[in-house]
């Protein structure tokens, strides 16, 4: 017997040893459930009943996409709720008999969670499919401000996509290389924002050569009171919290060649509750186009970055044209001049003899708050 609810597949094995209701896939479901209700989730606030919209920044490789799609499980899949993705997530969970029997069956069982696509047109014009969910979205920027269309309907159907989300009571949660990739409106709009790295490349990890995967680095910063309240907002408090992501359980969730390593992960923090003990067989797969374009842009994504670290903020047209290498990459002014916003990169003024002078913007998580709390000031 199978089941299909939102973005889970549950497979039940065998039938529970009595006439019910329910299902014995039902039970599964509600044993997980409840096992997160305990107060287990990462993000979510069950008692504000309202969506979150979080965005994780770092460089390829640090752990975005891993972290956003462990995030979606734990706080929406394994709740019951439908998630939607560019990206392909899915994890297999055992509820182990022990814990199987005290719910009345005679066995545990697997429950088989999976994130649903999205139909980009139907989202982008507000279709009722994509409510009380999360959306998970990899490389917000080239997908959604899509950059070789700005200022065209894509990127004005997203910004307005980005205000309704609290009508439709979906949370959203993205990704990006850079915070200033990331149409400003968002940025505004995001609750939270997680700077991850692999803690591979620490120093003293490079000496040891620990292997990458095995854990992240997070750097949390709480740009609306939705996380700690609105005194313990990062624009009042100047701080971040450091904490640290053991990733191996669910290994391979962001390398789409390496299935998922089994494991078990408790979803169960507290010592004297019993556990739930799970098989975890979890993994993601980037889609062809998002990793297409990821690569079509490194280019320019690599050249700015470089502007940024020097600490240059302004630069004319021509020298702007020059230092990205915009014309060896087949790329004439006015091609670059409607592609650049999707990259923190804007028209700011002109000069006497009418020359354009760009302006690159420079914010860095935890250098200038006061670029993020347009967050807080939602009513």
């Amino acid at each position: 017997m199978s089941r299909k609810a939102g973005s889970m597949v549950v497979k039940a094995p065998e039938a529970p040893s009595t006439k019910r209701a329910v299902t014995k896939e039902d039970i599964l479901k509600i044993i997980i459930r409840r096992m997160i209700n305990n107060g287990n989730y990462l993000f979510y606030r069950p008692h504000l009943d309202r969506e979150y919209v979080l965005g994780t920044v770092g460089d390829r490789g640090g752990g975005k996409s891993g972290s956003d799609a462990v995030i979606s499980i734990v706080d929406f899949m394994l709740r019951g709720k439908s998630v939607w993705s560019n990206m392909k997530i899915a994890c297999d969970i055992a509820v182990d008999d022990e814990l199987a029997k005290e719910a009345g069956l005679n066995s545990g069982g697997v429950v088989h969670y999976e994130s649903l696509d999205i139909e980009k047109d139907k989202l982008l014009k507000l279709d009722e499919t994509y409510r009380n969910g999360c959306l998970v979205i990899e490389e917000i920027n080239v997908q959604y401000s899509n950059v070789r269309r700005f200022m065209t309907n894509t990127n004005i159907e997203s910004n307005e996509l980005y205000q309704q989300l609290r009508k439709f009571r979906t949370s959203l949660i993205y990704n990006v290389i850079d915070e200033m990739f990331v149409d400003s409106q968002l940025r505004a709009l995001t609750d939270i924002f997680i700077r991850t790295y692999d803690t591979a490349f620490d120093l003293d990890a490079m000496a040891r050569k620990k292997k990458t995967g095995l854990d992240f680095c997070w750097l949390t910063y709480a740009y609306s009171g939705y996380l700690n309240g609105e005194q313990g907002r990062y624009a009042l408090t100047h701080k971040s919290e450091k904490s640290f992501f053991k990733f191996a359980p669910w290994r391979g969730v962001y390398d789409r060649m390496q299935h998922q390593e089994r494991g078990t992960y408790s979803l169960n923090k507290r010592e004297k509750e019993k556990a739930l003990k799970a098989q975890i067989d979890l993994n993601v797969e980037s889609s062809d186009d998002v990793e297409e374009e990821i690569n079509k842009w490194q280019w320019l994504v690599d050249n700015i970055r470089k502007i940024k670290n020097a600490g240059i903020e302004f630069l004319e047209a021509s020298q702007l044209w020059q230092v990205l290498e915009s014309i060896e990459h087949g790329f004439t002014p006015v091609q670059m001049g409607s592609i650049l916003p999707s990259f923190g990169v804007n028209k700011h003024h002109q000069t006497t003899n009418g020359k354009w002078v760009y302006k690159i913007e420079s914010f860095s998580l935890g250098d200038k708050a006061d670029k993020l709390t347009g967050a807080a000031a939602r009513t």
